[in-house]
């Protein structure tokens, strides 16, 4: 697989999420030079052009196959296009999430297990959310299909490392049960407003759902053991506990406050999902994806630590904000988490360089 095209689909996903930031600083009225018109692309630019990208790379380097880089390519120029302004953006994204979906369901054609098949519904959704917001839904309509398949698709990775823990088979089943109806109630959220009442308790539902996963992650996650080894190992279990915490409070808050389309609320549930358990699972595996995909060493770092506790410190603080009505609060826990993907981009690199300086030295 090509190196260089690799690292170049890298940069770029990295370039939407340095862009996403700030554009999501700059709705807080944080001014560090970002064009207006990025604010309302703050979502779209991290879920499109970054996480679907990393996440189609790491599908791609994990099978070794050049045709699976077609979807991080495509979600990595739709991050471009997002950024250029231009309107064929979304269904750009929704062929990349396509792409996805033919990835996993050529992974389900060799190994038909539970979580292959939820990869598979999770990507389903994410294309279905794309196509709503390519035909001209609103973001806050389409965001639950983004939560639940970033969710999903998490839950089905710590479904298959499962079996590596003594976990009752009960549990398994719980697990694939409580998933499978997160995918349906996340697609009666696509019904019009008004069916049965359909898309107002789906919120509910959701939440509840949600918190349910995050309580199997943090009771029988693989985890919940190897946090006790050393080094590396408790370093991602430490980032996987606590970004299955996230889920529980979250879910909560949703199933009580349902999910608003705009507002403090909005921006607690959204971020306690994005921020605390989507980033938080980034920082616990990109100490092993980013050197596979870059094809450069980066040794672990206790210093690692620095900020992935910044980042769930200062999303605390976002959320209290949220939840008391202090702007300011909820602004400097904003600029907290950037502060901490900053921290958390430049400790990485600085791994790398070292271990490549070592190595030419040797």
């Amino acid at each position: 697989m090509n190196s260089a095209l690799l690292r170049i689909l890298l940069l770029v996903g990295g370039a939407s999420a340095a862009t996403g930031v700030a554009a999501g600083l700059s709705r807080l009225g944080v001014d560090i030079g970002t064009p207006p018109a990025w604010t309302v692309r703050h979502g779209p630019l991290l879920v499109v052009g970054f996480f679907t990208t990393m996440i189609g790379l790491e599908r791609a380097v994990a099978s070794g196959r050049i045709w699976t880089l077609v979807a991080p390519t495509l979600a990595a120029i739709s991050g471009v296009a997002l950024l250029a302004g231009l309107p064929g953006a979304p269904w750009m994204a929704a062929a990349s999430a396509l792409g996805l979906v033919v990835i996993n369901a050529a992974i389900v054609s060799r190994q038909a297990a539970a979580f292959t098949w939820l990869m598979l519904a999770a990507s389903g959704l994410l294309t279905y959310g794309h196509v709503l917001w390519a035909a001209g839904r609103p973001i806050p309509l389409v965001v639950p299909f983004w939560m639940a398949f970033f969710i999903l698709t998490i839950a089905a990775e710590r479904l298959e490392l499962s079996r590596m823990a003594p976990v009752p088979r009960w549990a398994r089943r719980l697990l694939i049960a409580t998933a499978t109806l997160l995918v349906v109630v996340t697609m009666l959220r696509s019904l019009p407003t008004g069916t049965a009442g359909i898309p107002r308790w789906s919120a509910v539902a959701m939440g509840c759902l949600i918190a349910a996963i995050g309580l199997w992650q943090l009771r029988f996650d693989l985890a919940r053991s190897t946090v006790r080894h050393p080094g590396q190992t408790r370093y991602i279990a430490s980032a996987v506990l606590t970004g299955s915490a996230w889920l529980v409070p979250t879910g909560a808050l949703m199933a009580i406050c349902g999910l608003p389309p705009a507002g403090a609320l909005y921006d607690a549930v959204l971020h306690g999902v994005f921020v605390g358990y989507v980033f938080s699972m980034v920082f616990a595996h990109a100490t092993i994806v980013l050197p596979a995909v870059a094809r450069l060493r980066a040794p672990f770092t206790p210093v690692l630590y620095v900020p992935l506790a910044l980042l769930h410190a200062t999303l605390i603080a976002r959320i209290v904000g949220d939840l008391t009505a202090s702007f300011w609060l909820r602004r400097v826990g904003a600029v907290g988490n950037a502060a901490a993907l900053v921290l958390f981009a430049a400790t990485m690199t600085t791994a790398a360089m070292r271990a490549s300086r070592v190595a030419h030295a040797a």
